[in-house]
């Protein structure tokens, strides 16, 4: 073993990292979720279940392909077969004609993260509220009051503005988070116990508070009951991040009655859950930081675009520098 390493963040980044450094360093991964996966996310209720951060995602490089493979051949993750609909705000426009498959994981969208994470070792529950350089390496205290350490090389994956309350203002890596930007977002989760009456299964919307509306239940392999996901765009995201339910729940379901038809108000099941840090609308513009002198690495998917395979991108390329 060349060292030990410890990972901040257990979605796709942090996931991808310990999977490719494994067996060549001495992998830990620290999670502040009960489970992996950050916003590949999956809430169950009742009969019902909603992806309620990533909806789906792409495979366009081959090394991202060959990354999933197994997972592909095990089943772990299936196309789903989705008609597109655009609106422009609440006037439809067209199917879109998607010349991509898109991929979710199955039977959720979690059971990716919970695939690559089967044989690491993973700590949940683990919130990291500081980490400090001396001598002998890194060690990170957690809010339990527990350190743990020392660790030869400290890879932090977490949504970059999150950094500033773990290292001190003078980490030399400081300066190239400073210009990324990332968006909040609001997802309303609505269980219907009679199926819902639309022709699509996904829709891309512009000129809303919404941006995504999708029939979580048509996805491979979930519950019968229909499931709908209503995911507001980026700028109203940050615009509703400390406003009160009622009101985001009044906004979104008022649009969505107006783009659909759907009443959202005779749902059996409604729930929301607010990202903070859902979407990047300013990257950093290059695939990860390192600072070879204080043993410390930065990456994730707001280095280059906010998608999952941006995630395995930015992880990939930092390994291939450590293993060299």
């Amino acid at each position: 073993m060349k060292g030990k390493i410890a990972i901040i963040g257990a979605g796709i980044t942090g996931l991808t990292l310990a999977q490719l450094l494994q067996g060549t360093f001495d992998v830990r991964l620290y999670e502040k979720s009960w489970r992996p996966g950050g916003r590949m996310s999956t809430r169950h209720s009742d009969e019902f279940q909603f992806d309620h951060g990533t909806q789906y995602f792409t495979i366009r490089s081959s090394g991202f392909r060959n990354f999933l493979n197994k997972a592909l051949m095990d089943g772990i993750i299936r196309p789903w077969e989705a008609r597109f609909m655009a609106f422009d705000g609440d006037n439809p426009l067209e199917y879109e004609k998607r010349q991509e498959v898109v991929y979710v994981g199955t039977p959720s969208m979690n059971s990716l993260c919970r695939y690559l994470a089967r044989d690491l070792e993973v700590k949940c529950d683990t919130d990291v509220k500081n980490c400090r350089y001396v001598a002998e390496g890194w060690f990170l205290s957690f809010a339990n009051g527990i350190e743990e350490g020392p660790f030869d090389l400290l890879i932090s994956t977490i949504p970059a503005p999150q950094n500033d309350d773990l290292f001190a203002e003078d980490i030399t890596l400081r300066e190239g988070l400073e210009g990324v930007q990332m968006r909040g977002c609001s997802t309303i989760m609505l269980g219907f116990n009679d199926p819902v009456d639309i022709d699509w299964e996904g829709a891309i919307v512009s000129n809303s508070p919404i941006g995504w509306i999708g029939l979580d239940s048509s996805k491979p392999a979930r519950p019968g009951k229909s499931s709908l996901v209503v995911q507001s765009t980026g700028e109203w995201g940050d615009k509703l991040l400390n406003v009160e339910t009622s009101l985001i729940e009044d906004i979104l379901l008022d649009e969505l009655k107006k783009i659909s038809g759907i009443d959202g108000w005779l749902a059996s099941h409604r729930s929301l859950h607010r990202w903070r840090y859902a979407g990047t609308s300013k990257v950093a513009g290059q695939k990860y930081f390192l600072d070879p002198v204080s043993k410390l690495a930065i990456c994730g998917d707001w280095c280059i675009k906010g998608r999952v395979e941006a995630a395995f991108m930015s992880a990939e390329a930092l390994a291939k520098v450590l293993l060299q």
